[in-house]
């Protein structure tokens, strides 16, 4: 829908696009949770109709500000300030949600609603900016700062920062989230590479690629049962992907039944 304005990259909202298309099939429930002015609803509501598939029938948005929702063919519910999504449990096949958990107070309950709400076998996909690739991680060095994230004033309790950006969280951390909300499985997704991030990488490739061996054994060696659990995700950490991206997908799968937590 045309003039409607992204909070995020519209190159991340493309990626996920693509993750979630493969679900936008009749009698399969998606829900956009912090759907902003409804960008993300709206591309995927027009590809469910393109199907003939009224896209109210199986789509829904959500929001703690409602009223800046512009998407008139599917509604947008409020979310409580405690950010209790207004759904019952199982209630959708697929939840996204396109660079909100770095905004959130209590990143471990949003993920919990997330689980809460899908159905067995349901998946969520999270997004938040990538403050592993190799310029956020320079600008950590250098500043203490990720990028995309600077100092908040402490002089009031609505901090007004790139939208509201307080709460940074890396890959592995938001990983842990999935797992930590009962999520059966994880798996991580990139959108758009920076060429900058690109020329940086292969510069400095051999001292990443040295710190990530060392840690590694250190690990395996001073904990071996923690580093079995976390090897593949610790893989991707230093990655070529990882280093280069702007921003990074997680996404879980619940469990079919009740009990069947893994890796």
């Amino acid at each position: 829908m045309e003039g409607l304005h992204a909070f995020s990259h519209r190159r991340t909202n493309a990626k996920l696009l693509s993750l979630v298309v493969a679900d936008a099939l009749a009698g399969r429930r998606i829900v956009d949770v912090g759907a902003g002015e409804g960008l993300f609803t709206s591309w995927l509501g027009e590809r469910l109709r393109a199907r003939g598939v009224a896209p109210a029938t199986v789509l829904r948005a959500c929001d703690l500000f409602p009223d800046q929702y512009r998407y008139p063919d599917v509604p947008c519910d409020r979310v409580d300030v405690g950010m209790r999504l207004p759904y019952a449990d199982a209630s959708f096949d697929v939840a996204c949600s396109i660079e909100v958990v770095e905004h959130l107070e209590d990143q471990f309950h949003f993920l919990r609603e997330l689980h809460r709400v899908l159905r067995p076998g349901g998946r969520a996909l999270v997004t938040t900016p990538n403050l592993l690739n190799i310029n956020s991680r320079l600008r950590f060095l250098r500043a203490g700062f990720w990028l995309l994230f600077d100092p908040l004033p402490l002089s009031t309790r609505e901090p007004v920062h790139l939208s509201g950006h307080i709460h940074p969280v890396t890959c592995y951390y938001l990983a842990y989230l999935f797992h930590r909300a009962g999520f059966a499985a994880v798996r991580v997704h990139f959108d758009r590479f920076k060429a900058s991030a690109t020329a940086l990488t292969i510069l400095l490739a051999p001292l990443v690629w040295l710190g990530h061996r060392a840690f590694a054994w250190r690990l395996r060696r001073k904990q071996p049962a923690v580093y079995r659990e976390n090897r593949q995700l610790i893989a991707r950490l230093n990655g070529w992907a990882m280093l280069r991206a702007r921003s990074v997908i997680v996404e879980g799968l619940k469990a079919q039944s009740d009990g069947a937590i893994g890796t």
